[in-house]
């Protein structure tokens, strides 16, 4: 084999070997122009080698998974319980197309809070420190709770959310096969424009958190959005600083742009408190710059949800609970205090919203809200004034348009819980020890609570379409 006047002879390296001064050398083998021309090198036994991690949003991946959380029913045989044959048939569908498992929420058991059951393993899964995955001892990464809150608790989905991506649908009838139909077809027909967006931010002034709600979330949204070079030409966004917003402004930028990403900032209805009937109807609904609520009759007459993925940042927009975390927080009898009694008083249940948008004949494909009230002090750092809300921007913006399912995109938001217990049991021991740092313990703790209270509507796996 000839080799050019540039082959070299010898070669030196960095190495010393312990004596002398000189560095290594060697002359090339009679074998040299083989060995540079070799397709591959040498393979090289592998010992103790892990698997390459799974990619957290695929579902599919059996590392990671998806399954479903249904409440357990007296009468059911063993069989019934780990086949989840009790479900609706659109659920039964969705479960013969994803292959996940059936765990069981245990209202009666006393690790009702700790466990879930899977009665095809037949054993206990502990919701906290499970490996992820579908094994038998596992608990998937994605879990879909079929069911309202009456029957499976928003607590149980408070917990979950710290170390899982979970949803959840509380649906019958057509809307429950309107929405499973859109998911098992990944919304082939969706309306939504996945360039545009809506943003609708109520503002009645300094004096009221809407104003702050519009600064620390939506104009930071906005401006993400903005930045984006295939985004910015789409935004829509309804400034209530500069004109009053109404209901009717929000119904037609829907309309007409179809946006795949829809964020409203406002008031959500919390009254009349003295009619409990009166009250579901309306409870969590947006409430425009006129003291408006948004009509969702009038909405889907106008608009359809299409797959479109909406944020409501307001007081109960994802439903309520029989009983507040915020209890003995605020002076019984202000309005806030009037507030959280009143809407405990109509129970543990999703609002009309979501229930309209995600039932809705072109379902919306997620819906992200609150079941109790948000504070102000929650969404900026009391020692700095500094805005807390970044998680939702990246949430929202980041990774939804990665694009990551929604559950997924949604663990910035939590991960800062733990966080914020830690800190709380840290203070308390400061208190113990006689500081003044009471201010901090309520600040961690409501914003630890005020976190754990936002939900998601609809199937975690749920995921925007990538952009053009």
């Amino acid at each position: 084999m000839s080799v050019s006047t540039a082959w070299p002879t010898s070669f030196a390296v960095n190495a010393w070997i312990g004596t002398g001064q000189e560095a290594a050398t060697g002359e090339l083998a009679t074998g040299a122009p083989a060995w540079a021309l070799r397709t591959k090198p040498p393979s090289v036994p592998g010992f103790l080698q892990p698997d390459m991690p799974a990619d957290p949003a695929n579902w599919r991946d059996e590392r990671i998974g998806w399954g479903l959380i249904l409440p357990e029913q007296d009468g059911l045989s063993k069989s019934a319980l780990a086949s989840g044959s009790d479900a609706p048939e659109p659920i039964r569908r969705l479960l013969a197309d994803r292959g996940g498992p059936v765990f069981r929420y245990r209202p009666g058991s006393n690790f009702r809070t700790a466990v879930l059951r899977n009665w095809a393993s037949g054993k206990d899964v502990a919701i906290s420190a499970s490996e992820p995955g579908v094994r038998p001892d596992g608990l998937p990464r994605y879990l879909l709770i079929y069911g309202g809150p009456d029957k499976i608790p928003w607590e149980l989905q408070y917990m979950l959310n710290a170390t899982r991506s979970v949803g959840r649908l509380d649906l019958e009838g057509e809307a429950l096969e309107n929405y499973i139909a859109a998911l098992l077809d990944n919304w082939s027909a969706a309306s939504s424009r996945i360039e545009q967006s809506v943003i609708w931010a109520v503002d009645h002034g300094p004096g009221d958190i809407t104003a702050l709600m519009r600064t620390s979330i939506a104009e930071k949204i906005e401006a993400r959005l903005k930045s984006d070079s295939q985004l910015k030409d789409h935004v829509q966004y309804l400034n209530g600083s500069t004109a009053q917003v109404t209901c009717g402004q929000l119904i037609d930028a829907l309309a007409n742009g179809q946006p795949a990403l829809v964020v409203t900032t406002s008031h959500g209805q919390t009254g009349p408190l003295d009619d409990l009937t009166a009250m579901g109807a309306k409870l969590g609904l947006p409430v425009d710059g006129a003291f408006t609520p948004l009509d969702p009759a009038q909405l889907l007459a106008a608009w359809s949800p299409g797959g479109a993925i909406w944020y409501a940042h307001a007081c109960c927009s994802a439903g309520s609970d029989a009983t507040t975390i915020f209890d003995g927080l605020v002076t019984a009898g202000s309005t806030i205090d009037l507030v959280l009694k009143g809407v405990a008083a109509l129970g543990a249940r999703v609002a009309p919203l979501p229930k309209a948008l995600l039932g809705a004949k072109n379902p919306l494909r997620a819906f992200i809200g609150h079941v109790e009230p948000t504070f102000d002090w929650t969404l900026r750092q009391i020692g700095t004034g500094q805005h807390l809300t970044d998680g939702l921007r990246q949430a929202l913006y980041d990774r939804l348009y990665q694009p990551w399912p929604v559950g997924l995109a949604l663990r910035d938001w939590y991960e800062p819980i733990g966080s914020l217990y830690v800190q709380y049991e840290s203070v308390l021991k400061d208190i113990n020890a006689g500081k003044p740092v009471l201010d901090l313990a309520l600040y961690y703790r409501l914003a630890a609570r005020d976190r754990q209270s936002m939900v998601i509507l609809g199937d975690p796996t749920a995921c925007l379409p990538h952009l053009p």
